[in-house]
C-alpha cells in the first residue's frame, strides 16, 4: 500500500510539473505575439506567429534542458553513493571472509526469510535480536560487554570455546546453582572440553570449616569428570580473605566471566571481558587463593587446615 502511494505522488508531482512547462511556454508565446504586434504592426499576421511559436519552443527546450541538467547531477549523485555502498559492502564480505564460519551469512540470509514471512510480532522480535547481538558485538570491540542477571549461555558458549584452560572459583554464592538444570550442561560441557585437552581447576570457597564436608559429592561427582578440585574455607586464607572473592572463571587465561551480586548474595549482573589489565588481575588472584589452598606436603591435609583435597586428586 505505501509503494502505490508513494508511485501515485510521483506521477502527480510529474504531471503538475509538466503542466507548468507548458504554461511557461504558452505565457512566452503570448508575450512575443504582443511585442511583435507592437514593434511592428505591418508585420504579416503569419510570421508573427511563426516568431511567438519559436521563441515558446525554444523556452520549452531550455525548460527541459534544465530539467535533463539536474536530473543528470542526481543521477551522478546515485552512482556515487552507490559506488560508495558496494565499496563498504565489499569491504564488509572481506572482513566476513576472514571468519572461520558461515554465521554471519546464515544470519542475515535467516533474517531476510524470516521478513518475508511469519506474523509482525515474530518480525519485531528478530529485529529486536538482531540490534541485542549488533550492541553486544559493538562493546565487545572494546573487549568486554555486560548483562543483567546470570548469563549461562555466555559460560557454555566460552567453554566450548576453551582451548587450553579453564580456572574458576566457586563461593557460598554459587553453592545453589549446582542443583540446576543449566549446571549439569555446564559440567557435560566442561567434560567435553577436558576430551579435548583443556585443564580445568575449580576452587570451592565456603565461609564456615565445618561446610568443607557438606561439598564432598559435589566435589567428587566433579573428580570423576577430570577436574581438579579443591575445597578451602575463608578462615584458612589468612590476609587473602581481604582481597576480592567474587565467582570468577577465567578461560585460556586470557578472558574473564563474572558475576556481581548484591548484599543478599542475589546475582545482579555478569561480564565478560578480554581486557588485559583486568585479566592478569584475576589470574593472580586465582593463583594466589589456589596455591593457598593447597597442602604444605602432599599427602599432609592438616597443613591446609580443614584437610582440603590436594591438587592432584582426580
Amino acid at each position: 500500500m505505501s509503494i502505490s502511494i508513494v508511485q501515485r505522488g510521483q506521477k502527480e508531482d510529474g504531471a503538475r510539473r509538466l503542466l507548468q512547462k507548458l504554461l511557461v511556454t504558452v505565457l512566452v508565446g503570448l508575450v512575443v505575439y504582443v511585442l511583435t504586434d507592437v514593434v511592428s504592426p505591418s508585420q504579416e499576421e503569419q510570421w508573427k506567429v511563426v516568431l511567438a511559436v519559436l521563441c515558446s519552443g525554444a523556452v520549452l527546450i531550455v525548460q527541459y534542458m534544465i530539467t535533463f541538467t539536474k536530473q543528470l547531477g542526481d543521477l551522478e549523485e546515485i552512482v556515487e553513493r552507490r559506488f560508495t555502498d558496494i565499496g563498504e559492502a565489499t569491504e564488509l564480505f572481506n572482513q566476513v571472509q576472514k571468519l572461520r564460519l558461515d554465521g554471519v551469512p546464515t544470519l542475515a540470509k535467516s533474517v531476510t526469510e524470516i521478513m518475508t514471512t511469519g506474523p509482525e510480532i515474530l518480525h519485531r522480535f528478530t529485529h529486536a535480536e538482531v540490534e541485542r547481538v549488533a550492541e553486544q558485538m559493538k562493546k565487545l570491540v572494546g573487549l568486554s560487554t555486560a548483562c543483567p542477571g546470570e548469563n549461562d549461555d555466555w559460560m557454555l558458549t566460552l567453554t566450548d570455546c576453551a582451548e587450553t584452560s579453564i580456572d574458576a572459583i566457586s563461593t557460598s554464592v554459587d553453592q545453589n546453582f549446582w542443583d540446576s538444570e543449566p549446571a549439569g550442561r555446564y559440567l557435560d560441557a566442561q567434560a567435553e572440553a577436558i576430551r579435548r585437552g583443556v585443564r580445568i581447576r575449580r576452587l570451592f570457597i565456603v565461609e564456615d570449616p565445618g561446610a568443607v564436608g557438606s561439598l564432598d559429592n559435589l566435589c567428587k561427582e566433579q573428580r570423576d569428570r577430570g577436574i581438579d578440585v579443591q575445597v578451602v574455607a575463608v578462615q584458612q586464607l589468612p590476609y587473602i580473605r581481604r582481597g576480592q572473592t567474587i565467582d570468577f572463571i577465567i578461560f585460556d587465561g586470557v578472558m574473564t566471566y563474572d558475576i556481581s551480586t548484591d548484599l543478599m548474595g542475589m546475582n545482579l549482573g555478569t561480564r565478560i571481558s578480554a581486557e588485559p589489565r583486568e585479566v592478569q588481575k584475576l589470574v593472580k588472584r586465582f593463583r594466589v587463593l589456589w596455591d593457598a589452598s593447597r597442602p604444605s606436603t602432599p599427602g599432609d591435609p592438616s597443613q591446609n587446615g580443614a584437610g582440603a583435597p590436594s591438587a592432584q586428586t582426580q
